[in-house]
Parts: C-alpha cells; sequence; structure tokens
C-alpha cells in the first residue's frame, strides 16, 4: 500500500473525541485559535455572619444562587452543541480533504498530523472547560443544598421560638386569669367582710343610740307647774343672747310648728340668758306668744333684761329660778343726726316705749309714770333689777320655780358644748384698738332699735 493511503486509513480512524476538538481548517503558519475564556467562577456565598439573615434575605439568597446556576448551566450546554457542530463540520471537512489530499504528497501528511494534534489539544482544552464547568455546577449545587439546609433549620428554629413564645404568652395569660381570679375572690371576700363590717358598726351604732337615748316622751301633762317643779317637755324653744334680726324668725316659726302639730300641748321658751335686743323683733315674739293656740311657758333661768324681761313679764305663764335676775329700764338709744332727726328718733323710741312699758306698768298695778319713778329710785342709772323671789311680788313673773325638770332631752349630748345661739344671727366677739373685747351687733332694720341693758359699753352696732 502506497505511503498516502495508509495516511488517510490513519486520518479516518482518528476517534471520534479528538475529531470533534479539532477546529476549522487553518493556514499551517496560523495560530491556533485561543480557546475561550473561561467564565469566571460565581463568588462563594458569604460564610453566614454571627447573626443569622432574617427568613427572608436567605430565600433572596437562594434564588439568586439558583438563577446563576441555572444561567451557567445554559452557557455550558450552548458551549457544548457548539463544539459539536463544530465536530460535524470538521468531519465534513477532514473528509472532504481526505479526499483532495489522497493524491497529495508526503509533506501534507505531515501538516495533516499538525492539524490533528492542535485538534487534539483543542478537544482536551474544551474537556477540562467541561470539566470545571461541571465541578462549577457542583459547588453551586452543594452550595445550594447548604444554603436550602440552614434556611430550613433557620425556619425550624423561628417555628421553635414562635412556639415557645406562644407557650410563653399562653402561660401569661394563664397566669394573668389565675391572679385576675385570686384578685376578684380577694375583693369579693373584702366586700363581704366590709358589709360585715359596716353591719356590726350600724348595730354597735344603734345599740349605743339605743344607750343613750331616753324612752320617748309620752305624756304632756297641760298643768306643767306641779309643787314648785316646772317640767319642760321636747316642745322647747331656747332664747339666749342678744334679740336681733333673725331671732324673731327662729322663735315664731317653732311655735307655729309646735301648734300645727298639735293646738292643746304647751310650749316653753328658756331664756337662760338674755340682755334684751331689737324691739321690732321682741314684739313679735310677744305677739306670737299672745296669739298660740297651744298655751306658750316663758321660764328664766339666769338673766332677762330690756326686751327679754319685757317677754317673760308679759307672757300669760312665766317661771323663774329664785336667784334669776329680772331687769327693766327705760329705753335708750344711740341718736345722730340734725335736730329734725334727733326729735323723729325720740318721738319713734317713745312711742315703743309706751307700747311696750305700758302693759308691763298696767300688769303691776302702777302707772307708767310711778313705774319710771321706782326705776330710778332702785338705782340712779334707772336700770331697776330684781331676783325672781322679790320679782315675783312685782309681778314680773308669775312663779318661783325649785326645780325646772327637762323632759324634752332624749337624747345624750355631746362632747362638746353646743355653739351660742347668737351666732347663727350675725352676732360676733370682735376687740376694739385697746384691745377690749365688744359683741358686734347687725344693724337695725328701719324705725327698729335696741331696747337692751349695755353696761361698759359691751355691745356695740356695727357701722356706728
Amino acid at each position: 500500500m502506497d505511503p498516502l493511503r495508509q495516511l488517510m486509513t490513519a486520518v479516518l480512524a482518528l476517534p471520534v473525541v479528538a475529531c470533534a476538538a479539532v477546529g476549522p481548517q487553518q493556514p499551517a503558519d496560523a495560530k491556533p485559535a485561543e480557546a475561550p475564556a473561561a467564565q469566571p467562577a460565581p463568588a462563594a456565598a458569604e460564610a453566614p455572619k454571627a447573626d443569622a439573615p432574617k427568613a427572608d434575605d436567605t430565600e433572596t439568597e437562594i434564588k439568586k444562587l439558583r438563577a446563576e446556576a441555572q444561567l451557567r448551566e445554559e452557557q455550558l450546554a450552548a458551549e457544548l452543541a457548539r463544539v459539536r457542530a463544530e465536530k460535524a463540520r470538521l468531519d465534513a471537512a477532514m473528509a472532504l480533504n481526505a479526499s483532495q489530499q489522497a493524491k497529495a504528497n508526503e509533506p501534507e501528511a505531515t501538516r495533516l498530523a499538525a492539524m490533528q494534534r492542535e485538534a487534539q489539544l483543542r478537544a482536551a482544552a474544551l474537556e477540562a472547560e467541561l470539566a470545571a464547568g461541571n465541578a462549577e455546577m457542583v459547588r453551586m449545587k452543594a452550595e445550594q443544598d447548604l444554603l436550602d439546609m440552614r434556611h430550613r433549620v433557620k425556619l425550624a428554629s423561628m417555628r421553635r421560638e414562635q412556639e415557645a413564645l406562644a407557650a410563653e404568652n399562653s402561660l401569661t395569660a394563664e397566669k394573668r386569669r389565675s391572679e385576675q381570679a385570686r384578685l376578684a375572690d380577694e375583693q369579693m371576700r373584702v366586700d363581704i367582710e366590709s358589709r360585715t363590717m359596716a353591719g356590726r358598726l350600724a348595730q354597735r351604732d344603734a345599740e349605743q343610740k339605743m344607750r343613750e337615748a331616753v324612752d320617748v316622751l309620752e305624756a304632756y301633762p297641760e298643768q306643767p307647774f306641779k309643787d314648785g317643779v316646772i317640767t319642760v317637755s321636747d316642745r322647747r324653744i331656747s332664747l339666749n343672747g342678744p334679740i336681733v334680726s333673725g331671732t324673731a324668725d327662729y322663735v315664731c316659726d317653732r311655735i307655729d310648728w309646735f301648734n300645727n302639730q298639735d293646738r292643746t300641748k304647751p310650749i316653753f321658751i328658756v331664756i337662760d340668758n338674755s340682755p334684751g335686743g331689737s324691739v321690732m323683733q321682741g314684739y313679735r315674739i310677744v305677739k306670737a306668744i299672745e296669739t298660740s293656740d297651744a298655751p306658750v311657758h316663758v321660764i328664766v333661768k339666769s338673766f332677762a333684761a330690756s326686751m327679754a324681761a319685757t317677754i317673760a313679764t308679759l307672757a300669760p305663764h312665766s317661771y323663774a329660778y329664785p336667784n334669776a335676775i329680772i331687769l327693766h329700764h327705760q329705753m335708750s338709744t344711740g341718736i345722730s343726726g340734725n335736730m329734725t332727726d334727733i326729735e323723729q328718733e325720740v318721738k319713734m323710741a317713745q312711742e315703743w316705749e309706751r307700747r311696750l312699758a305700758e302693759p308691763i306698768a298696767r300688769k303691776m298695778g302702777i302707772s307708767m309714770a310711778e313705774f319710771k319713778e321706782r326705776m330710778y329710785k332702785a338705782r340712779k342709772t334707772g336700770d331697776w333689777d330684781e331676783f325672781a323671789d322679790v320679782a315675783v311680788k312685782l309681778k314680773w313673773v308669775d312663779h318661783v320655780v325649785s326645780e325646772i325638770r327637762e323632759e324634752g332631752i332624749r337624747r345624750k349630748p355631746g362632747d362638746s358644748p353646743a355653739a351660742p345661739m347668737w351666732g347663727m344671727f350675725g352676732v360676733s366677739m370682735k376687740q376694739d384698738e385697746q384691745g377690749r373685747p365688744y359683741m358686734s351687733l347687725p344693724p337695725l332694720d328701719p324705725y327698729d332699735c335696741y331696747f337692751m341693758v349695755n353696761p361698759r359699753g359691751f355691745y356695740r352696732i356695727e357701722g356706728r
């Protein structure tokens, strides 16, 4: 067999892989085609940091790596298809070249051998690149599996944390419900104890009141004075201190109320100590006593002067302790203004004196002139005062009593003394610039005047 045929037979006997690695025919002096640049391997996923990313960041990283791996796989598949197409073209080219070179001389065989070696080298490079691509795909798949595993571990950890939090919240809620139930039970217990204690206190107060109270007064004798004893019921009215604006309302309203309650049972006005006061207020009290259907009994315990003495003397029934003092005198007034004003004030005072003093003189059985004369005969100031055991002979009171029985007091008095009655009507204790105490009286109403004993100017009208 000739050498050319042997060369062709050897070329045809080359393996398919070697042929596939041969590129297109180039001139002998042409440089071998550079192998395609290897695609840079994607950067390995950074090691997870100490503080693991959230589940959302992990999911996004996995999707990105999967997209890169798929792109790389598609690139390698395209390169493999190109190599196979190149191999098919080379096979055809070599077949054509074999037929054309069948008659070529021996130097062509040498060039063909070089081309075969070049094709083998190129095929080897392509195989190495393909192996590197496959290795990269395996590495990326391993990284993706690792990320998937880490994601699953992270999700499992988050689920465990969520379950732990849910369990903790459930336990906290259960503890809170248990605490609320305990507090509700405690509140109920406290309420029961409070109600029990309140009931006991109410019962104790009721028992205390029963111990401090006296049986209700059942009998109201029509004749309360007997054998020197005057019995005072709960139909009682106090009259103490200066008689000022408001005093008549206080006394007269109670007389009316007791009459509306019962018009037969006696009413009692008790004077502990009164220097007198407003003639208008006093006269209203005198008329209320006079017109009352129920009999009104006036009792003087210590001192009644001026308007208060007038009320006691003109009452249809009057009583006093033997050492109680009754004082009658002429009306006096602090008049100011011009002569006409003074004249009118004097006339008004004289008229009030006539209306109040004449009934007293008449009861005594003497004239008004004799009444005045005896006032100044008793004292040069005209302040005629007598103890009740003498005053009864002058008919200033009807009876001297040895005992005043207060049966109307049916409750235990308080520990503190009661506030003075005059404090209700605008009367107050004060001190003047020299530090002397005095009692301030409210201003009078028009045409009114004070009829009261006033030693050392103790009582002073506000504004004068």
